[in-house]
């Protein structure tokens, strides 16, 4: 009998960047690589609501959601499958103490760098969803003056 998919929220949590492009915030234990805040939506609780949640406990930071999703993607997690609905969250406060500050690192990186540095290849593609909808080109490499 197939296990029962377990849905969760996330966010790919955004700002621009000092270069006025856009920068990402990932998330990261030390036992796993790097990744978008995530986790289970309790019951009466939507979507929505449930990626803001995990973005102040996992990431400690605030943000507007937008409420229309970037996408979706599956993984497995000790065999359980799971399902996780993305957001894009533009971040208006980072936290400098959070409820799992001692037990995650957090680190702002551009787009570019966040594509090399996701560890699960099924949740890169709401990185290219985020470009597309803040109608950003793709940045350019830079070059030595």
């Amino acid at each position: 009998m197939a296990k029962r998919e377990q849905p969760q929220a996330g966010a790919v949590v955004y700002r621009r960047g000092p270069w006025g492009g856009i920068e990402v915030l990932l998330v990261s234990r030390s036992t796993s690589g790097w990744g978008f805040p995530k986790g289970g939506i309790k019951r009466a609780q939507t979507a929505t609501v449930a990626a803001r949640a995990e973005c102040l406990e996992e990431a400690g930071v605030l943000g507007r959601i937008d409420p229309t999703p970037l996408g979706s993607y599956r993984y497995r997690k000790r065999g359980q499958p799971r399902r996780v609905q993305v957001f894009a969250m533009l971040a208006e406060r980072l936290l400098e103490r959070w409820d799992e500050e001692g037990r995650r690192a957090r680190v702002w990186v551009s787009l570019r760098e966040a594509t090399r540095m996701l560890s699960s290849d099924n949740a890169r593609p709401m990185l290219s969803a985020l470009r597309e909808r803040l109608g950003e080109a793709r940045q350019p490499q830079r070059r030595a003056a």
